[in-house]
């Protein structure tokens, strides 16, 4: 380990949220620093005893998930602070408006009252403005990052070492923020995919690999996306891509926009999936106006993509069959899809 230099390949926004859990969870000075500073944007009163932090905390009447809830015990009551998260996708329509409905749901339903708040690059509100104005506070990335810095020159030892590669990582996501996101070939990714690829061969299980799994791969790749020919071309489909996601530990088929109409839809493809191992999963898309995919979905065993193939073949071959039998399955499902892309244009023209 002498000499090496270990990193990520780039930051994403969970990696930031789960860095913001922690240090809201287990630092009271971090926590402290931070909502005093919410304290001066804000410009409300606020103190506290004791709280808890969530991630993904389900929201009471969405769908949709709230990326962070801290929930403070304060001398002047009890509030929550809803966290969004943002390093550098579109905001959902409707996102921050369903954040304030929220918080004025908790403000009566538990809590004396509730902030939301934006936490993202300063580069971010700045091509955003509209959207960042409409939460309570706006909690930059550089904000954190001095944070960080302040307390890493504060400490020595592993802290200081801990603190310092926090707000590495912090300030490598303010300059995907800044620059946009750039793929970073693995080798080790590259190499498994190749050899996923031989094996499908080699066990003659007619699954075509996709573009994606035949060209080198970034480190943050664990997906396995097969070429649109897997699965039928039926003109009243909607795109639909068949997958093998290694380190969730499914393979799915994903029909884009039907997630839209989950709740409509749920009850009449039951009868499909009844006797079969497949269960139906909304998905929910980030980008601006996106919508929602339907998942439909089998479950296989976890695989390291970074670990040794040959040590996983087993796994991975399971893997393999269950992904195939899906798109089995799914080309036995014609006159069904037919029924469910009427549902799903019926509703969408109301």
């Amino acid at each position: 380990m002498k000499g090496e230099i270990l990193t990520l390949s780039h930051a994403t926004e969970r990696d930031i949220d789960l860095l913001l859990v922690e240090e809201l969870r287990c630092s009271h000075v971090f926590r402290d620093r931070f909502i005093g500073e919410l304290s001066l944007i804000s410009g409300a009163n606020l103190s506290h005893i004791n709280g808890k932090v969530s991630h993904s905390r389900r929201r009471m009447h969405s769908r949709r998930e709230i990326d962070i809830l801290l929930e403070v015990e304060a001398l002047e009551g009890k509030y929550a602070v809803l966290i969004e998260n943002k390093l550098d996708t579109a905001e959902q329509p409707q996102q921050a408006e369903s954040y304030r409905l929220e918080a004025s749901a908790l403000a009566t339903e538990g809590f004396d009252f509730a902030l939301t708040v934006l936490v993202c690059p300063e580069a971010y509100v700045a091509k955003a403005p509209i959207f960042a104005g409409k939460f309570d506070a706006v909690f930059t990335y550089e904000q954190i990052l001095a944070l960080l810095r302040e307390r890493a020159d504060a400490e020595t030892g592993e802290l200081m070492s801990r603190l310092r590669y926090r707000a590495d990582l912090v300030s490598q996501a303010i300059e995907k923020g800044r620059r946009g996101y750039k793929a970073v070939p693995l080798a080790a990714v590259s190499n498994f995919a190749r050899a996923y690829v031989s094996m499908l061969d080699e066990l003659g299980i007619a699954l075509p690999a996709g573009p994606s799994m035949l060209k080198d791969a970034p480190g943050e790749s664990k997906t396995m996306i097969f070429a649109p020919s897997a699965l039928p071309s039926w003109e009243f489909l909607p795109q639909t891509r068949l997958v093998h996601q290694l380190r969730e530990g499914n393979a799915n088929i994903c029909l884009y926009g039907w997630g839209d109409y989950f709740s409509h839809l749920a009850g009449e493809i039951a009868p499909a999936l009844a006797g079969t191992a497949y269960r139906l999963v909304p998905t929910v898309n980030k980008r601006s106006n996106g919508r929602a995919g339907l998942m439909i979905v089998a479950d296989t065993p976890i695989i390291d993509n970074l670990a040794d193939f040959d040590g996983q073949r087993q796994k991975i071959e399971i893997g393999m069959r269950v992904t195939k039998a899906l798109a089995d399955w799914f080309v036995t499902q014609r006159a069904g899809c037919r029924a469910w892309s009427d549902r799903v244009a019926a509703l969408s023209s109301k």
